[in-house]
């Protein structure tokens, strides 16, 4: 397979996106912004880290989300080594994190591109001067859809990929690039999907119809296939596996049909999954596919940064049962993310109430679960909870923790909590600490959600 893992090569940002985060900087931050002390007056973003803060200390107001440096640094060096192990690229999903910070180190450890979901995602990744983009959706409306051309009639403007499914699709984008001068196509990936999934194409006729319009377009080109491997929720793995393999192989053999049709524009085919849960299947079995003019298989996983502490967690597990050769190339991913509260009320023995509720912490995959607890006499470290405090539901802003009637929990105890499924958290703050070790704040990100 041709292209190279993150860490052969040398990536050196793009001009602009020093000058954005050097104006992202820059700009002031104040007690209005969520998590900060709410007495702050204005200080440059870029001054937060020198303020002397610790959360354990209660320097910032609660609830307030914060990273774990450590922990996302191993996660980065995890998935270099894992794209070393395997040769195949990465073009991270930035509706997890939205973050510029986030894309920053994505960027510098070398990711093929970054990939968007909707046109203001878009958007912000070219402020940012990102110069290669995949757009993991169909892009419609006249809106998005000048977006993407107005960015290929630039005279610096990005090499976007987008996905189609149907010839309506296709022709939404069509329409929007007639009589534009563009500095180069805009480039399509055919979307494959599977019966009971989500977007993507069933019918292989259809498919190669399609590829086939594509390729006689001066506005268009087929780069490649695409697809999104974590389609069948709520199946039993036994189950799952199998769609997915079967829908990869659809893919594969679609790539075969085009390429043999000439149907795909000059260089190297993109074959591309996204998702952060399977992604381990998908090189396997991507990287199976070969083209004279070359190919590289791209994953698209947003989560591997972050992480988390039940649902990619649990994935993860299942990843290193699944290929154990896995098990050594690099310390585990760890969770990153956590929401920090305070014990409001103990109302009754069996339960306490803190401050954190549906606006600060996901939900959407399974409650998040109570892990860490502090009080100043415990020292400088927090306890680790253990599975009899339980988090029953959440409110806007409280969450009802199960526990023994005798559990040693008081009203202004500091309660640390994991998270599943990290897109739904970061959405929720606009600006998120980065703690060491001892919960020091070194640095913060922003969000552009």
């Amino acid at each position: 397979m041709t292209g190279r893992a993150m860490n052969d090569i040398e990536p050196k940002l793009p001009a602009a996106f020093e000058r954005a985060m050097q104006a992202l900087d820059a700009q002031p931050v104040d007690g209005t912004c969520k998590g900060l002390p709410p007495t702050l007056a204005p200080i440059a973003f870029r001054e937060i880290g020198q303020q002397g803060w610790n959360l354990l200390n209660q320097d910032l107001a609660f609830p307030v989300a914060v990273l774990k440096r450590s922990a996302v640094q191993n996660n980065r060096e995890w998935m270099k080594a894992f794209l070393r192990h395997t040769g195949a690229r990465i073009a991270p999903h930035v509706k997890t994190s939205m973050s510029p910070q986030l894309f920053q180190a994505q960027l510098e450890d070398g990711a093929w591109a970054l990939t968007a979901a909707t046109a203001n995602q878009v958007a912000v990744l070219r402020r940012f001067g990102v110069p290669r983009i995949l757009i993991a959706n169909q892009v419609l409306g006249r809106q998005n859809v000048a977006l993407l051309f107005d960015e290929l009639a630039r005279e610096e403007g990005a090499e976007l990929l987008v996905i189609v499914d149907s010839a309506s699709s296709l022709e939404a984008l069509l329409e929007g690039g007639r009589g534009r001068a563009l500095k180069r196509r805009l480039g399509v990936l055919l979307e494959v999907g599977a019966p009971g999934g989500r977007t993507g194409l069933r019918d292989a006729a259809e498919a190669c119809a399609l590829a086939q319009r594509i390729a006689g377009s001066d506005i268009v080109e087929l780069r490649g296939l695409e697809s999104y491997e974590s389609v069948f929720p709520g199946l039993p793995e036994e189950d799952k596996l199998p769609r997915i393999e079967r829908m990869l192989q659809a893919m594969l053999g679609l790539a075969s049909d085009c390429l043999a049709a000439g149907w795909f524009a000059a260089g190297e085919i993109v074959l591309s999954s996204g998702g952060s849960e399977y992604f381990d299947i998908v090189v396997k079995r991507l990287s199976e596919w070969r083209a004279p003019q070359g190919q590289v298989v791209v994953i698209r996983s947003g989560c591997y940064l972050a992480h988390d502490h039940l649902a990619y967690a649990r994935a993860f597990d299942r990843l290193l049962a699944r290929q154990p050769e896995l098990d050594g190339i690099a310390p585990h991913l760890a969770g990153a993310l956590e929401v920090w509260g305070i014990v409001q009320s103990r109302p009754e023995p069996g339960t306490f109430i803190v401050t954190v509720g549906k606006r600060d912490i996901s939900f959407d995959f399974e409650m998040p679960v109570a892990r860490l607890h502090y009080r100043p006499a415990f020292g400088a470290r927090p306890r680790a909870l253990d599975a009899q405090y339980r988090v029953t539901r959440l409110n806007d802003q409280h969450a009802f923790v199960q526990c023994d009637a005798q559990a040693d929990v008081q009203v202004g105890d500091l309660i640390g909590f994991g998270i599943s499924h990290p897109c739904t958290t970061f959405d929720k703050w606009q600006l998120i600490p980065v703690v060491d070790d001892v919960y020091d704040v070194r640095s913060a990100i922003r969000t552009f959600f």
